[in-house]
């Protein structure tokens, strides 16, 4: 709108029409900017994108890394515990095994197994009499059932064997941990009954 001085404003289509003439080198060159301006945009956005995933990748391989580093330490103590619980030969052990077939004097070893019962106090009774060492070879549970047999057993100077605890062949042979838990629980009610180091 323009005034005339008479305070009468009206249009110049003349003016109008010489602003309205269309460069296109400047369309153009707006056009590239705009297209430089949404691809620099979508470049930044990428690029953005591209670093969070980045660092949720590295938080996620750091995560496995610590959880794999927690496993590995479990599986390390579970076999530290398992190995403690593996009777280790002594040297002692290892020297009355080769002496065993190696004897120039006949011998004959005396066992018992799958006691103490109701006849092992008889049975102890006649080794005394006849001044003769036996070998008992124990099940836990009956030791847990009889621990004052037992514990005369080891203060008469019989050898105590471990004949595992329950002598539930289906149980025990179920698995290789199976026959450990075994040999182990068998060992515990020894140690329980009377506290002897001879098994």
């Amino acid at each position: 709108m323009v005034n005339d001085g008479n305070n009468d404003y009206y249009i110049d289509y003349e003016k109008m029409a010489r602003h309205r003439k269309i460069n296109p080198k400047k369309v153009v060159i707006m056009i590239i900017m705009i297209l430089v301006l949404f691809l620099f945009i979508w470049i930044v956005k990428n690029l953005l994108g591209l670093i969070f995933k980045t660092q949720e990748y590295k938080a996620q391989v750091l995560a496995v890394q610590e959880l794999e580093k927690v496993e590995n330490e479990r599986k390390k103590e579970e076999e530290r515990l398992r190995q403690l619980r593996i009777p280790k030969l002594t040297q002692e052990g290892k020297d009355n095994i080769s002496k065993i077939y190696s004897s120039e004097t006949k011998r004959a070893f005396l066992t018992f197994d799958d006691g103490p019962s109701s006849v092992t106090p008889t049975i102890l009774d006649t080794l005394k009499q006849e001044n003769i060492k036996a070998s008992f070879f124990v099940l836990g549970s009956r030791v847990e059932a009889l621990p004052e047999t037992v514990k005369r057993i080891y203060e008469e100077g019989h050898y105590i064997a471990n004949h595992g605890y329950s002598h539930s062949y289906s149980a025990i042979y179920s698995s290789p941990q199976a026959v450990l838990d075994e040999f182990n629980q068998c060992n515990e009610a020894v140690k329980k009954c009377n506290r002897c180091t001879r098994i």
